[in-house]
């Protein structure tokens, strides 16, 4: 009699092959890495509903097809190699094969499918390879976040800055972070969600949930995380109070600690500087009346004027939550380089100044792209970088930054000064440049007075400085970069509440934007990166490659780190050192001989 095992090894070996070179592969297929609320009730035929769901398989071959088929048309983004494609995928609800990738070269490659919207259920018949097959993934990712949310956390309008469009949770802050982490994610928000409650859409109704729309109180995911990040709360205000919105804090960590035990960290997190009843100016209240050693609250800036954050926006948050979780556990460090740089400006200064970066949809921190602005790409003749801003007569960009600085809520005290230094010239003689900052409160679209300085510029790069002091209860300093009259170009903008030239060299966490010490510089054997802490902060020290890659990370609370050249081939070198409590951080360059 063959054994049970062999036939079903024969049956599988049966079931991989067909005609032609192509290898069909069934949904029960061992090899096959389902991350999310998959359902298997069919095991022939898996479904899913939530976004950020994946299939992730490695194979040997030229080629990869999928079967699918859903209630609805769905978004997907394919990565192959590890390297996402440009454009989204749409799968419809039809029964059909999608060719995934072709004309490879011969060998070894990782495809994942991830389910970039939630408009309904996904269903998966089976994958086809043009090769060998399917081989072994690597283990899967030590490090396991859940999320719970809102809009906000699904991506909603990711596409645009003006808050429409379609979700898009590939490049949402879950997903960002995650893959910051090298970790792995589940991700259960939806529009519109509140904490807790009756019906469908709130968090404490996820927890139970394998589809959104069914509750279980016995459901199990079978997902085990080591964080638990909640971002909800915004949709509470309009129908609860202060004191019964706390409740509902509670009453989700109270479900979440019965499900998932009291090992994880659960992070609440909130934006601020949008509403006057905004839940992040009393969540602390939550943690500490709860008293639970693993909750935190992290908290970021509401940087954007329209109801829902780009991808760039996203991108701020990501960071911040990086911050935060490596600040509770020192063993959990950043791993992969941001898929964007971050997208709040640090310590008063903006985010991407100089113009070099953009978000994949094509935004680069200065709004509206749509409304008029070009990101010239000239390296020969930008100021700084290879990138700088051309606005036609009337046109303009703006950026906010936290008016204090410090990524905690709260007003200006009044007086504070803001120096905003940048590199202009004009197309042609006559140009006039405008530089306005105008302060918000705490409230969202309460702004109207405005401050300006305006420059008559050269046909050269010149250096102009507008000086701002800041009126009392201020939370956000909006920036505009604009063109009176005649075509005008910027780039190197930055700003800082320290004048031009008023700045000594230091070496202290405490005063950022000044570099440590390597000695020896250049590096040959052993060199010792050194910097003030006398406050022994938990520091991450990052090293870039001369191009950006993320190359190494220490994580230390000492006052210096040690650099060995046979850590690094001959080169140049960046570092980036980042108190993780303060968001302060300072930077520096080395070579290695």
């Amino acid at each position: 009699m063959i054994n049970r095992s062999v036939c079903c090894f024969l049956l599988l070996l049966i079931l991989r092959t067909t005609a032609s070179g192509m290898v069909k592969i069934v949904p029960t297929d061992p090899d096959i890495r389902y991350t999310g609320r998959w359902n298997f009730d069919n095991p022939l035929i898996p479904w899913v509903g939530w976004q950020g769901s994946s299939i992730m398989v490695t194979f040997e071959g030229r080629g990869i097809s999928v079967e699918m088929a859903g209630s609805d048309t769905e978004q997907y983004r394919v990565i192959i190699d590890g390297v996402a494609e440009t454009s989204r995928r749409y799968i419809t609800s039809a029964r059909k094969s999608y060719v995934i990738a072709e004309g490879l070269t011969e060998g070894t490659h990782t495809m994942e499918l991830f389910k970039e919207t939630f408009y309904g259920t996904s269903y998966f018949y089976g994958l086809e390879v043009d090769g060998k097959g399917l081989v072994p993934l690597s283990e899967r990712p030590a490090l396991r976040i859940e999320f719970f949310g809102d809009s906000n956390m699904d991506g909603s309008s990711n596409y645009s800055e003006k808050n429409s469009g379609d979700m898009g949770t590939y490049y949402a802050f879950p997903a960002m972070v995650t893959r910051m982490f090298g970790a792995e994610m589940n991700n259960q928000s939806v529009s519109g969600a509140k904490l807790h409650g009756t019906g469908d859409n709130c968090v404490g109704s996820f927890i139970f949930s394998e589809d959104y729309y069914h509750q279980d109180p016995d459901y199990r995911s079978e997902f085990d995380p080591h964080i638990i990040v909640v971002n909800a709360g915004a949709n509470d205000i309009g129908d609860s109070n202060k004191p019964q919105i706390k409740q509902k804090y509670k009453d989700v960590v109270a479900d979440l600690r019965s499900v998932y035990g009291d090992l994880p960290q659960i992070i609440l997190m909130n934006s601020y500087g949008w509403d006057t009843s905004e839940p992040a100016i009393y969540t602390h209240e939550v943690v500490d009346e709860l008293d639970d050693p693993k909750l935190s609250v992290c908290l970021f800036p509401w940087l954007w004027e329209q109801w829902h954050g780009s991808q760039w926006d996203h991108s701020g948050q990501a960071y911040i939550l990086l911050d935060h979780i490596t600040e509770l556990n020192p063993e959990w460090m950043q791993k992969n380089q941001g898929d964007i740089i971050d997208g709040f400006g640090r310590n008063l200064d903006f985010s991407n100044g100089s113009f070099e970066h953009a978000a994949p949809f094509g935004a680069f921190g200065w709004r509206y792209l749509e409304d008029g602005v070009e990101r010239i790409h000239d390296p020969e003749h930008a100021a700084d970088g290879a990138y700088y801003i051309r606005l036609g007569e009337g046109n303009e960009v703006h950026q906010p930054v936290d008016a204090t600085g410090d990524f905690l809520p709260g007003a200006t005290l009044g007086g504070e000064s803001y120096y905003i230094t940048a590199k202009i010239r004009g197309k042609s003689e006559g140009a006039q440049a405008q530089i306005a900052v105008d302060f918000q409160g705490q409230q969202i679209w309460k702004r109207g007075n405005e401050l300006t300085n305006s420059f008559l510029v050269t046909t050269n790069w010149e250096t102009y400085t507008a000086h701002f002091t800041a009126p009392a209860g201020k939370w956000t300093l909006f920036t505009s970069l604009r063109s009176v009259s005649g075509e005008v170009e910027f780039d190197s903008v930055c700003m800082s509440n320290l004048a031009p030239g008023g700045v000594t060299s230091d070496t202290s966490l405490d005063k950022p934007g000044y570099e440590g010490t390597i000695s020896p510089n250049p590096v040959s054997g052993e060199s010792v990166l050194s910097f003030n802490n006398s406050r022994n902060q938990q520091v991450t020290v990052q090293i870039f490659s001369f191009s950006g890659a993320l190359l190494k990370v220490f994580s230390t609370r000492s006052d210096r780190v040690f650099l060995s050249s046979g850590e690094f081939g001959q080169g140049f070198y960046l570092y980036k050192i980042l108190a993780r409590k303060d968001h302060r951080y300072m930077g520096g360059t080395f070579i290695v001989n």
